[in-house]
This record gives C-alpha cells, sequence and structure tokens, in this order.
C-alpha cells in the first residue's frame, strides 16, 4: 500500500450513509445459516460475526456492480468500526483463543495504520477513535471481483478476491488462485485440458502428428535421454519445443564429435537444468519427442546451422506446444522451481474472510493487495522483463507456435491465437506487462493462405500493422552474434511472404512497401544507436544497425520518389529471408539537394549551405528565417567535421504528409559515379521539414528529380 494506493475519495463519502450501519446485536441476524464449518466462523471474532460478517448485513454489501459511482449512496455498505483500541483488544482475545488474529480487525487496523503513516506520518492512530467504513464489490469486464474500502478521512485501498474450486464461494468468485506449483498432477490436467480445448478454436490449427525434424531428443527414458535422427524413415509424431534462453555457453551441447555418442544416450550431467526440466515436462505431456537448438542442431557445422535454421519456421509451427522458458535468465537456471517466493515479492497476502453467499451457504474469500515500497523509500519494478524476452531468437519462436506454455517468474500462462491467461484462469493481482507488448501474429497466419482473400482490405491493412509490430519488438532485443540481425527474424519474414508470395524481401524491407518503408529510425534514445563491425546490410536497411528502430506509416500517399532497382543477394539461397551478401544496392529516382548537418547541436539541425556559410555569431534564434529547413533522426554515431562540427550531406525526398516532407540523409559512397553514372551514396539518417511558410522545402519538393545509387 503506498500514498497512490490509498488514494483520497470525496470528503464525507460515508457520513451519507449511516442509515445503512450495521447493528452489532444478534436480533439484527434474521438471516441464519444453519451450519457454518468452525474453520469459517472462526476467521473472525465475536464482534466481526454479529455486525459486518452477519448473513443479512452482510448480503445487503453483496451486489457487485460494473463501476463505483461515488456520487449514488446505494452503491456503499456502510458502518462504524469498533475504537482502535477495541479493535486491537479483539485481535489480541481472539489469538488467545484460536492461535490467529480476527483477519478482519486485523485487517482494518493494519489499513488504519498505513494510512495515518503515510497521510498524517504518525505511527499509531488515535486510541478511542471509531472510523466510518464504507465497502463496496466491484466486478470488473473479466468478472473478477474486487472489495473497496473508504475510510472517512477520505481513505481508500482495493483487494482482488480469488477463492478455491471447491469453495462455495466459487460461484460467486471465478478468480483463483495463481498456480504456484507449476510440476504437480493437477498442472499437467490443466495443461491437457488447456490444449484439448485449444483444439476447438476457430483460429488455432488442432495439433497434428507431423514429419519429425532431422533430429530431435527422445525423452521416453527420463534416466537416459538421447538424440534420435530422423532419416531414412517417414515418422509422424508429435514433438514439443523448447524456447529459451542460453545465457552462457553450453559445453556439452551436441557436435559432429558427440553425436554419434548422444544417439545411444545423453549423460545426465551434461544436461543444463532448464533443458532438462523441458525434458520432463515433455515427459509428463506423454509426448516422445523434444526439439531443443542446441542438442537437435551440429554446433560446430556452419553447413548443418544453415540448413535447420532454414526450417526454424516450420519446426516451430509444426510442434504440438512450444515450452517458453521465460523466468530462466541462464541455461542452467531450469523453470520448474515453486513460485511462492516470487509471488511474495508481487503481493501481500491479507488473509481470508467468511463469505455469505446468495444462496444462503457460506464460503471463504481470500483477499490479496498489490505489495509497495515502503514510505519515502525509491520505486523499484515490482515484476522485471522476463529474461526470454530480451532476445531477438526468442521472438519468433513465440509468435510462430500456435500454441506456448509460458514457465513465467510468477506462475505458468497458456497462450494461444485465441488466449493469453494464467492456467487455472487466475488473474494477475499486478499488471506484469502491457497487453499490447504480448507478441502475436493476426489469425489468417496461422490458415491456408486463401483463407484471406487478396481482395480483402482489412486482412492486408492486418498484416500490414502486424509485420511493424513485430519490428517494434524484435529490434531492442539483443543477440550474442551481431551477424544474426537478420537470421534471427527469418522465420518470422517467411511467414509472412506465405501471404505476400509477390513480394520480394531485400535485407528486412518488403518490395511492396517499399519506398514508404525506407522511412525508419533509430530510437535509442540520447544514446545513438552503433554500426557493426562488418558488413550486415545495405545502409538504406534497419538491419545496418544495432538497436531499436521506428518505422514511420509507409503508406502510399505522399510518396515523392520511386524505386528504380534494388538488388540484394541472401548469403546462403537455402534461407532466402536470412543474412545478406556484401552489394546490396538500391537506385532511386527522387529529388536531391545539399545541405548542412550540424550532429553535434542540441537537436541536429539541417541549414541550407548558404546559411552554413555565413558567420554563426550572426545567426539569430529564428532559425527559419536564416535557413534552418529541418532536423536529422542519425542512424548511428558518425565523424564530423573537427571545425566546424559539421557533415555535408544530401537529401532524398521519399514522402510527405500533412506539412512535413521525410526523406534520407545521404553522404557521397565514393568520389566516382556507380554504374549509369548514378551518384553513389550510403545512408547516414532520416530527416523532416516543417515545410509549411518555408519557401525553401517547397522549391526544392518541385525540383528536378534524378537517379541514385545508395548502398
Amino acid at each position: 500500500m503506498s500514498q497512490s494506493d490509498l488514494s483520497p475519495t470525496s470528503p464525507g463519502l460515508g457520513a451519507s450513509f449511516a442509515e445503512s450501519s450495521c447493528p452489532a446485536n444478534d436480533s439484527a441476524n434474521s438471516l441464519v445459516v444453519e451450519h457454518v464449518p468452525p474453520q469459517i466462523r472462526h476467521l473472525v471474532c465475536e464482534n466481526c460475526w454479529r455486525s459486518v460478517f452477519s448473513a443479512e448485513f452482510f448480503q445487503m454489501a453483496w451486489k457487485p456492480t460494473p463501476e463505483l459511482d461515488y456520487s449514488v449512496p446505494s452503491n456503499f455498505f456502510s458502518y462504524e468500526t469498533p475504537t482502535w483500541r477495541q479493535m486491537q483488544r479483539q485481535r489480541r482475545q481472539h489469538w488467545i483463543k484460536f492461535r490467529h488474529q480476527c483477519q478482519w480487525c486485523k485487517l482494518l487496523c493494519r489499513f488504519i495504520k498505513r494510512c495515518y503513516l503515510v497521510f498524517e506520518k504518525v505511527r499509531q492512530p488515535p486510541k478511542n477513535k471509531k472510523y466510518h467504513l464504507d465497502m463496496k464489490f466491484r466486478q470488473d469486464r473479466w468478472n473478477v471481483v474486487d472489495l473497496f474500502l473508504f475510510v472517512e478521512e477520505g481513505w481508500s485501498c482495493i483487494f482482488r478476491i480469488h477463492t478455491t474450486e471447491d469453495d462455495p464461494a466459487a460461484r460467486s468468485f471465478v478468480a483463483r488462485e495463481v498456480l504456484l506449483d507449476v510440476d504437480s498432477t493437477m498442472t499437467y490436467n490443466l495443461i491437457q485440458k488447456r490444449i484439448d480445448e485449444c483444439s476447438h478454436h476457430e483460429h488455432c490449427p488442432p495439433p497434428q502428428r507431423v514429419y519429425l525434424p532431422t533430429r530431435v531428443i527422445d525423452c521416453a527414458v527420463l534416466e537416459r535421454p538421447r538424440v534420435f535422427v530422423n532419416q531414412g524413415i517417414e515418422l509422424h509424431e508429435l514433438y514439443v519445443a523448447l524456447s529459451y534462453v542460453w545465457g552462457e555457453s553450453q559445453p556439452n551441447c551436441t557436435t559432429t564429435k558427440n553425436l554419434d555418442s548422444y544417439i545411444e544416450g545423453i549423460p545426465l550431467t551434461n544436461i543444463p537444468k532448464t533443458i532438462m526440466d523441458a525434458i520432463m515436462v515433455t515427459h509428463k505431456l506423454g509426448v516422445r519427442y523434444l526439439w531443443v537448438d542446441s542438442f537437435c542442431i551440429v554446433q560446430d557445422s556452419e553447413d548443418d546451422k544453415a540448413r535447420e535454421i532454414a526450417q526454424i519456421r516450420r519446426i516451430i509451427r509444426n510442434a504440438y506446444v512450444t515450452i517458453v522458458a521465460a523466468c530462466a535468465e541462464t541455461v542452467r537456471d531450469g523453470f520448474l522451481h515453486d513460485r511462492r517466493p516470487a509471488v511474495r515479492e508481487l503481493i501481500i497476502d491479507e488473509g481470508s474472510l467468511p463469505f455469505h453467499c446468495p444462496d444462503g451457504s457460506i464460503g471463504t474469500m481470500h483477499l490479496r493487495r498489490r505489495r509497495y515500497p515502503p514510505p519515502n523509500r525509491e520505486p523499484r519494478p515490482l515484476c522485471p522483463p522476463e529474461p526470454i524476452n530480451e532476445r531477438a531468437w526468442c521472438l519468433e519462436e513465440r509468435v510462430l507456435s500456435p500454441r506456448k506454455l509460458i514457465y513465467a517468474t510468477h506462475t505458468l500462462l497458456y497462450e494461444c491465437q485465441a488466449i493469453h491467461d494464467n492456467i487455472n484462469g487466475a488473474p494477475n493481482f499486478v499488471e506484469l506487462c502491457d497487453p499490447e507488448q504480448i507478441p502475436r501474429l493476426p489469425d489468417h497466419i496461422f490458415l491456408p493462405p486463401p483463407a484471406t482473400p487478396d481482395s480483402d482490405p482489412l486482412a492486408d491493412n492486418e498484416m500490414e500493422t502486424a509485420w511493424y509490430n513485430m519490428l517494434t519488438l524484435y529490434t531492442p532485443r539483443t543477440l550474442t552474434h551481431s551477424r544474426d540481425r537478420l537470421v534471427a527474424l527469418s522465420g518470422i519474414a517467411e511467414q509472412f511472404h506465405r501471404f505476400w508470395l509477390q513480394s520480394g524481401f531485400f535485407a528486412g524491407l518488403w518490395e511492396h512497401q517499399l519506398p514508404g518503408a525506407l522511412l525508419w529510425k533509430s530510437s535509442g534514445g540520447e544514446e545513438c544507436c552503433s554500426r557493426p563491425d562488418g558488413y550486415r546490410a545495405p545502409s538504406w536497411s534497419w538491419a545496418s544497425i544495432d538497436g531499436e528502430v521506428n518505422l514511420l506509416s509507409c503508406g502510399s500517399d505522399g510518396i515523392l520518389c520511386s524505386i528504380i532497382h534494388c538488388d540484394v543477394t541472401p548469403a546462403r539461397p537455402i534461407n532466402p529471408f536470412g543474412a545478406v551478401k556484401v552489394g546490396g544496392s538500391l537506385v532511386l529516382d527522387t529529388v536531391l539537394q545539399p545541405a548542412v548537418w550540424y550532429p553535434a547541436s542540441e537537436r541536429e539541425n539541417l541549414f541550407t549551405v548558404a546559411h552554413a556559410q555565413s558567420d554563426p555569431s550572426k545567426w539569430p534564434e529564428s532559425y527559419y528565417s536564416q535557413g534552418c529547413i529541418g532536423l536529422v533522426h542519425s542512424d548511428a554515431v558518425e565523424p564530423v567535421s573537427e571545425e566546424s562540427g559539421c557533415v555535408c550531406v544530401s537529401l532524398a525526398f521519399v514522402r510527405q504528409a500533412l506539412n512535413y516532407a521525410f526523406g534520407l540523409v545521404l553522404i557521397p559512397a565514393t568520389t566516382n559515379t556507380g554504374e549509369n553514372d548514378y551518384l553513389v551514396f550510403r545512408r547516414v539518417g532520416l530527416f523532416e521539414s516543417h515545410f509549411r511558410h518555408n519557401p525553401i522545402i517547397e522549391e526544392w519538393l518541385n525540383g528536378k528529380h534524378q537517379h541514385i545509387k545508395i548502398i
């Protein structure tokens, strides 16, 4: 509970509900439950049982509403608490009698004391003060119920309610405790139930026995897993795939030297914990085979790696289910551990309370509250990002699999095209991620291409948006080997190509999206992105730099140039969507204008050549009247003139939208012209110019077109 959690409410909120206050005598309790299990009855003290937890007045409060309206008194149930001294005494007496405190008195005392500490800066509330309390159950759009408490001083707190499946209260509360034991028999039953349900989802392809990958791990005998080579036999079986973070080298992975011995059996001491856990899960699911890159790809053979990486899309796409070891930072960590320590870092257990069900039975409701840092202490992330979400290779394994078991920090989740949910349907007590950041491909990408007619503009737009979303999620992720920038995305690109069969793929850019797709920019914040040591892609491709990249909208409106020719050659023909050879180029028909760029300036301004040649001491603050023509988003750190701090550049205009013009910032790649006497350039950034009331830009936009080559 923090100051943000203990939010003030309308002044005097509870005062208008005094007529609803609950009396503390037995005559008020006209609804008598015939039998109350002692373990439920003893959750609260005698005074609480006769007042707020009496059947009659408790059911007055049980009217969950979709929204809270503070202006409607009937939205709240009110009563007056005993004094602070009396509540403390009731807690002690209950402890003496039952060896645990009254759960309601305990909750209220903790809540009120915390409020005084946060808002009044005092440690102890007044001993003889009573508190007017307003309470209300609220139901959200997922039917999860929260309990809202409001105290007369304007303090409030929210508790999330759940119960167990076999409790009478389960008919009123859909929420369950998050699954903490992810390796129990119940867990595997839940997994099987989810997969069975998934086979009936409209947009989820059902699991099928398919032709096995080249190599898989045979998990039939847990004490002696072995590499199985599917060669020369038409074996169609179910198999599981593993997506995980290496985090370190794997000295015992499959190589040309140990492959034959691993076919006989892999020593358990050679199998890291994460992979051993995956073998265990596969075995308990009743599936015999598991695909893991480090044991199913010969790691010291470049040819084998090239062949198998080219098959990644099919391997992941056809898996019965993919195990996503999201919480494991390294291959040694594993993912089947108990989640209780992690959950204790996220939430506070506020105890269990009696619940009078609408049908007259009585059950138990469990209250949880989000954990906040102590007052005046620097906040820390409640749940840091899962390690797997920071790795580039893991994105395609996540989005290409139609079914995922995500072993997260706090519990186990199931994900398919229809759902993303905790395995037992329990809600999270804290927001662990932005739902928009959950990697997901369009539904129809998992179905045969004819399911999406070429003439369907909505489907086309969804595919375009999905591709840009993939790049937004992919580019910030890290790679052990920078050269894999395109290779680690090739499986996703190949999947998209099934729907864009007529479109070429040029070092990360689709032919049908050009020239608009050239308008990408580095989004590394204050730190400029870097370029790889060796050649990885042409400078006009986002793959030519490291780090996060944002793409401007690549619609066809306002295009100012055209593509004459694009030439990119895959490094390996077996993977046309992966690495490319040196020498990729693009011939552009565009308006080209000279300018001067000052990378060291605060806003990286662009100026006309004439303005840059004038005396800087005479520049007034009004840049536009003196030749400032726009701003540059640099791709990476570029060398500048030590004397002037500027770079002479050429601007290639690509698109105009509203009152802005966008294009590429280029520098000469060579002093000689290329083929057909084209000027040859290298991209160093993206520029934007506001050309309204700027006659220079308006004049340039009407300039003569010419052909240039960008490498």
